[in-house]
């Protein structure tokens, strides 16, 4: 009998460990954010600005403000928001009010990851992803 229930408690634990691990905050990747950078000049600066403050060349011209950046952390309640930022760079972001997403999705933008070290456009959104979760304020 106790073996049985050694048994049954190690999977119990794997299991334990896996969800906890599951729940833990994400970790910020530096190695992905230095290849994000190179994402993020290619095709954020002209809206978002150089410095992430929503302060590029076309801002002015856009309806909707564009977001600072670098400040996503903070509106997030101190944490960085990772699936919520990925999940907008890769399909947009339709706000109640607005219609259409004024976050133009990039997901098909980023099939071209040439210059990017990413293998695929998920990669190449995880590292811009990190890329602005570096630049947190």
């Amino acid at each position: 009998m106790k073996r049985s229930l050694a048994l049954v408690a190690m999977p119990v634990a794997l299991i334990v460990a896996a969800v906890a691990e599951a729940q833990a905050p994400a970790k910020h990747d530096a190695a992905a954010a230095a290849k994000g950078a190179i994402v993020y000049v290619r095709y954020c600066v002209s809206c978002h600005g150089k410095g992430a403050r929503g302060d590029g060349p076309l801002a002015a011209d856009l309806r909707v403000a564009v977001p600072d950046m670098t400040t996503l952390a903070a509106r997030s309640g101190g944490s960085f928001p990772e699936a919520r930022v990925e999940r907008i760079i890769q399909s947009g972001e339709t706000l109640r009010g607005h219609g259409t997403p004024d976050m133009p999705a990039w997901g098909d933008a980023f099939r071209k990851t040439e210059g990017t070290d990413a293998r695929t456009p998920d990669e190449a959104i995880r590292n811009l992803t990190h890329y602005l979760w570096s630049l947190q304020r």
